[in-house]
């Protein structure tokens, strides 16, 4: 695990858990039973976990996946009874079917390709499912730029590139899945789980600026400039559009 996606993934938590769907997210915790039984795929540090399991019964099990042991080393610590792991590349196989009562995930469906989301779909039949924080597509900048347009299409065209699991789906992926899981016989219902950052989450607006700044062309050096002074003196503020997906057996 490299120091950097340690850090992004500690800065991002407390605006994905902000952001998340509490009613999706409260719809699935009914759906999954008494005794749920859960797998978490890609898994990361455990961040998924840390939201969904003080709305479940004390008697839920985890089952967190991920390809990447120092994170899952991570999520290992200060972990309760109950959880389990398993150090797998989903991009190359899905676990072994189990008896799970609810398949969840984060941050995760923009990374794939629409041949794994096929894969996907078949491997959740009949099983309630979350799908947290897809992107979808949206940028918004307050105060607005002229090249505002080309960054959004820049970065959304770097999003599709292979992330691992072959050419991405990127902010296509969570109405591609929700198809798919239709397809399935399952209920499908999607709301927004947008960031909104600023001020009060400069660290992560100012990692999210770099990003999206690295993947521009000379072009954009006024627009990159511009938009840090910004940054710096608490003047920029940016959204940054997610949906949530819970799929429900019909």
């Amino acid at each position: 695990m490299s120091r950097f996606q340690e850090k992004w993934l500690r800065l991002r938590e407390p605006c994905d858990h902000a952001a998340r769907s509490a009613a999706l997210a409260d719809r699935f915790a009914q759906a999954v039973g008494a005794l749920p039984h859960l797998i978490d795929l890609g898994t990361g540090t455990g961040s998924n976990l840390r939201y969904l399991a003080p709305r479940l019964p004390p008697s839920q099990r985890w089952l967190l996946v991920d390809r990447d042991p120092a994170l899952l080393e991570q999520a290992r610590t200060g972990s309760e009874a109950g959880v389990q792991w398993q150090n797998l590349d989903l991009a190359r196989a899905l676990p072994e079917p189990g008896l799970w009562t609810g398949i969840t995930a984060a941050a995760l469906l923009d990374l794939a390709s629409a041949a794994w989301l096929d894969r996907l779909a078949r491997w959740c039949r009949g099983v309630p499912v979350l799908m947290a924080l897809a992107v979808d597509g949206r940028l918004i900048w307050y105060p607005e730029e002229p090249e505002d347009g080309a960054v959004r299409e820049r970065f959304f065209a770097h999003q599709r590139t292979d992330k691992g699991f072959g050419p991405a789906l990127g902010a296509d992926a969570a109405p591609y899945l929700a198809e798919r899981l239709e397809a399935e016989g399952q209920e499908v219902f999607l709301e927004r789980s947008d960031w909104r950052l600023g001020p009060a989450t400069a660290p992560l607006l100012g990692a999210t600026l770099e990003g999206l700044i690295a993947v521009q062309d000379l072009e954009m050096a006024r627009w990159a400039a511009l938009r840090r002074r910004q940054l710096a003196t608490s003047q920029l503020r940016l959204t940054v559009g997610h949906v949530d997906l819970l799929a429900l057996p019909a």
